[in-house]
């Protein structure tokens, strides 16, 4: 039989998990429910008993700002602009984490993001357009499709496809406006 499921328990649980990952609250629950069902059916009990028990410790970290779902944002659109991750593709990714639309964009508000920088950013992570190793004209089809289901649009993945090598280090190097 295993241990019960207490609500301090499942604030230490929430405690640990948010000192070693960012999280959201939404991601926060879905954590602190899988804790929930496994202790339950260890302990061969019904786990829908403690789901009350999740919500207090969800505020219990909103209201000590363990977890902020803006903060969250905004560390994502920073990291996942130097990855080389379109806006729209960010946003997707927020949504899911359960971020909700009014934090994103406020977010997007705060934060700088450059489409066209996360564009050759990620160019250069897959040696598309200027740091392409094959001719041009065989691969540039392919490395458009690439480019516009990153998230990035058309106009853009032709700009950074038929950019050269000097014009991307100079925009990806250069001074962030």
């Amino acid at each position: 039989m295993g241990k019960k499921v207490s609500s301090e328990y499942l604030r230490r649980a929430a405690l640990h998990y948010l000192n070693r990952y960012s999280a959201s609250e939404d991601s926060l629950r879905r954590v602190l429910k899988r804790k929930v069902d496994k202790r339950a059916r260890e302990a061969d009990e019904d786990p829908h008993e403690f789901y009350e028990l999740i919500e207090p410790v969800v505020t219990f970290c909103r209201d000590h700002k363990f977890v902020d779902d803006l903060q969250f944002a905004q560390s994502k659109i920073r990291s996942a602009t130097l990855k080389g991750k379109s806006s729209s593709r960010i946003k997707l990714e927020l949504n899911a984490k359960g971020v909700s639309g009014d934090d994103i964009q406020t977010a997007f508000d705060d934060e700088t993001h450059d489409d066209q920088r996360a564009a050759i950013a990620y160019a250069k992570r897959k040696r598309l357009g200027p740091w392409r190793t094959k001719p041009k004209e065989e691969r540039r089809d392919k490395e458009l499709g690439s480019l516009i289901r990153a998230g990035f649009p058309f106009s853009l993945a032709q700009k950074i496809i038929d950019m050269t090598l000097e014009e991307a280090e100079d925009i990806i190097y250069g001074p962030v406006s």
